[in-house]
Formats: structure tokens, C-alpha cells, sequence
């Protein structure tokens, strides 16, 4: 992981992005908690908001220390899906008149359709109390997972949850955790899968992105 940048403010962040977007494949921004008690820092969402402007997506948090926290930023795959809550937001910032040109070509460039097949309850997805505390209980697996990306959370929580039995809800709860555990992403949530082997992606997983 590359040193993570703090900036000092939103326009530094976009001068930043204004000069790097097209070239650099990656950026960690740092972020100081509001338990820092820093009257001015800058806000994920004034960075996703700056990221958005410029083609570009967030990605994995990671912890630095007890008031500080660094997300990986970099610009977004042709194909990516867009999640209901960044198009929402991609809209007001068009209407804005902040939209960059990079991030309307990638804006005009999604796939609603694939937006349209996400629906509300996956995009809000979440475990249960009684599956969230099964999962609290493997320390490793937890952290791994709280690691992730925020909409890669989201999927695999809806993966659990929309099976129709319980049996089959518990038998992927325990696939997450044990790949959790092993420090790896589910296959067929990561990333699209294009391998028609069983052992591709988990029985039942999407394969979208976010």
C-alpha cells in the first residue's frame, strides 16, 4: 500500500485529481476521524464527491491509527456497475455544473440497465444481528471483511441474506467467513467470473460489481 496522502483541502484534492486522473492508476487519501476533534479536514464524502468529477471510484479503507484512516481511490473500469446512490450523485453534481469532462464520459458510459437489475434491498443489504455477531466471533475474518470495499460489503451481505432457507443462508454465511478468514474476497463477488468451472465463484453469488 503507497503512503497515504492527506490533503488539506477539497481544491487540493482536485487540483490533484485535475493533474494525476488520466495517468495514475491509484491514490490512498487519508482521512482524520471527527475523534481527531480537527475543526477542518476533509470528508470521504467530499472525496468520493472530487473522485466522481474525475471518473474515479473508492475503494478498500484501511485503518492507520485510533483518529485516522486512509481509502483507496482509482479511476473506475468501463464496465464497472454504478451503484443507485452514485448515480443519484453523479446527477447533482452534473446539475452542479461540477462534473469534470473524464468523470460525464464515464458517467454517460454506464450501463443503466445493470443499474435498474440492483435493486433496493441489495443496495441496502445488511446481516442480521445473529449472523453479524456469528461473524464478529472469528476476530481475523471480521477485520478482513470491515477491510473491504463498502459496496463488495454490500453484496455479499445480500448473497447471504436473499437465500430462501435458512440451511442455505448458513451455509454461506460460513463460506463467507471461512474466506474471510483466509484473507480472500468471495470469486464471484470480487470480480466478474467468466470461468464456467463449479469451483469459479460460491453457488448462487452475483457477478456483478458494484
Amino acid at each position: 500500500m503507497a503512503k497515504p496522502v492527506f490533503f488539506a483541502t477539497v481544491a487540493d484534492l482536485r487540483a490533484w485529481l485535475q493533474e494525476n486522473h488520466a495517468t495514475l492508476v491509484e491514490l490512498w487519501i487519508g482521512f482524520h476521524s471527527a475523534a481527531s476533534g480537527r475543526a477542518e479536514r476533509l470528508t470521504y464524502k467530499q472525496a468520493l464527491d472530487e473522485a466522481l468529477c474525475f471518473g474515479w471510484i473508492d475503494g478498500v479503507r484501511k485503518s492507520v491509527d485510533a483518529t485516522r484512516y486512509t481509502q483507496r481511490f482509482s479511476p473506475r473500469k468501463a464496465k464497472s456497475y454504478w451503484s443507485r446512490v452514485n448515480t443519484a450523485r453523479a446527477k447533482e453534481l452534473v446539475a452542479a455544473g461540477r462534473m469534470a469532462p473524464p468523470g460525464l464520459k464515464a458517467f454517460e458510459a454506464r450501463d443503466e440497465s445493470a443499474t435498474r437489475r440492483y435493486s433496493f434491498e441489495r443496495d441496502e443489504a445488511r446481516l442480521t444481528p445473529p449472523m453479524e455477531k456469528a461473524f464478529r466471533a472469528n476476530a481475523a475474518a471480521w477485520q478482513f471483511f470491515q477491510s473491504r470495499p463498502p459496496g463488495y460489503r454490500r453484496l455479499c451481505a445480500f448473497w447471504v441474506t436473499s437465500a430462501k432457507k435458512d440451511e442455505t443462508r448458513a451455509r454461506r454465511l460460513a463460506a463467507l467467513i471461512a474466506h474471510c478468514a483466509r484473507g480472500q474476497a468471495l470469486p464471484g463477488l470480487a470480480r466478474p467470473v467468466r470461468s464456467t468451472a463449479p469451483s469459479a465463484r460460491p453457488r448462487g453469488a452475483p457477478r456483478g460489481r458494484r
